[in-house]
């Protein structure tokens, strides 16, 4: 059955979602040729003239990349240019480019998370928090006989819920008062009466992104032509969804040596270039892949006590003493990219 770029670009978007991405960086479509049928797609780390050359040999009609080939905002495209080339290219090939750079890095499941993975990091925290979604209390005013049926409903709306809780309510038991006006239709009473009816306040907590389908739940539920509903938006609970950058717990405390021994084996590569103690032992680690070397500080704060990245500048290893600097390479920090998105889209396209 053809897959659509359209069809592609939604399930690119479910691997690493484009809002992951950091404000300067420019993840996304790149260069979108609107191809009707994707025929093939090549993933790779960047994008080269060689690159697009195979892509088109192999039938690809489409390259995900995790550098973008369009960083910075361009005013001429000139095909003596690297990048005018490659966009020649593209579009002599019938290309199409998607590139996925921060938003993989922060992304759950990203090139960062694998790096933790490969030392079973437990406790873990990002460097530097990326998208947060806000948590609200909605709160409702109920007819008595008529509260568990909008529990419930609130419930299977996704709200209720706090990390490993279900059922998580607030109730408190009142008198609700109210006068039907004339052309009402009351659940109870009368136009011109003052009613008085036992009611119970349900409040609950649920995320920003079910907000909506909760209290479209509660008002086809209620019994009330109006109910009362309140919103309020919360500072506490908030949920951190991406992220630059992992510090995690090792399983067991390890010497400075044997954490780069594992980093080698895990990268397949036979050296990496470090800075510190190497009888040290360790027992909080930091990793993100890449050039990430002035995340050093923020991952000390963490309680990294050794910190792994791609790319470390040389004032940056002068300026910290406390930490353990290990530089694996940018290109062995992150191509692991190509056999995750690989998998991420088997996964979708199965």
């Amino acid at each position: 059955m053809p897959v659509t770029l359209e069809q592609v670009g939604v399930l690119l978007e479910k691997i690493a979602p484009v809002g992951f991405a950091e404000d300067w960086d420019n993840s996304g479509f790149n260069v979108n040729l609107h191809n009707t049928d994707i025929s093939g797609i090549m993933i790779c780390l960047d994008v080269l003239p060689e690159v697009i050359e195979e892509a088109a040999e192999k039938g690809c009609n489409l390259i995900v990349s995790h550098h973008p080939l369009l960083f910075r905002a361009t005013k001429q495209i000139d095909s003596n240019s690297y990048e005018g080339q490659c966009i020649q290219l593209l579009a002599e090939r019938n290309i199409s480019l998607y590139c996925a750079h921060t938003s993989m890095d922060s992304a759950p499941g990203g090139i960062n998370t694998w790096l933790a993975d490969q030392f079973k990091l437990g406790n873990r925290c990002y460097i530097k928090n990326g998208a947060i979604e806000h948590f609200y209390e909605v709160a409702v005013h109920v007819p008595r006989d008529h509260a568990a049926t909008v529990r419930g409903a609130m419930a299977a709306a996704g709200a209720v819920q706090l990390g490993g809780y279900t059922e998580c309510t607030f109730n408190i038991d009142g008198k609700g008062t109210f006068r039907p006006k004339e052309g009402a239709h009351p659940y109870i009473g009368q136009a011109g009466q003052l009613e008085e009816v036992d009611e119970i306040r349900i409040s609950s907590v649920c995320s920003e992104k079910n907000l909506q389908t909760v209290l479209a739940a509660v008002r086809d539920n209620h019994p009330y032509e109006v109910p009362a509903i309140s919103v309020l938006k919360t500072d506490e609970p908030q949920q951190v969804g991406s992220g630059l950058g992992i510090v995690g717990d090792l399983p067991l405390p390890l010497r400075a040596r044997e954490v780069l021994d594992r980093l080698k084996e895990s990268l397949k590569t036979d050296s990496v270039r470090v800075a510190g103690d190497l009888d040290r032992t360790i027992k909080r680690l930091g990793v993100c892949g890449g050039a990430a070397g002035d995340f050093a500080d923020a991952a000390m704060g963490k309680g990294a006590e050794l910190f792994v990245t791609g790319e470390i500048k040389h004032n940056e290893y002068a300026a910290r003493k406390d930490i353990i600097l290990v530089e694996a390479g940018h290109f062995d920090t992150e191509k692991c990219f190509c056999q995750l998105y690989a998998q991420g889209l088997q996964k979708w396209l199965m």
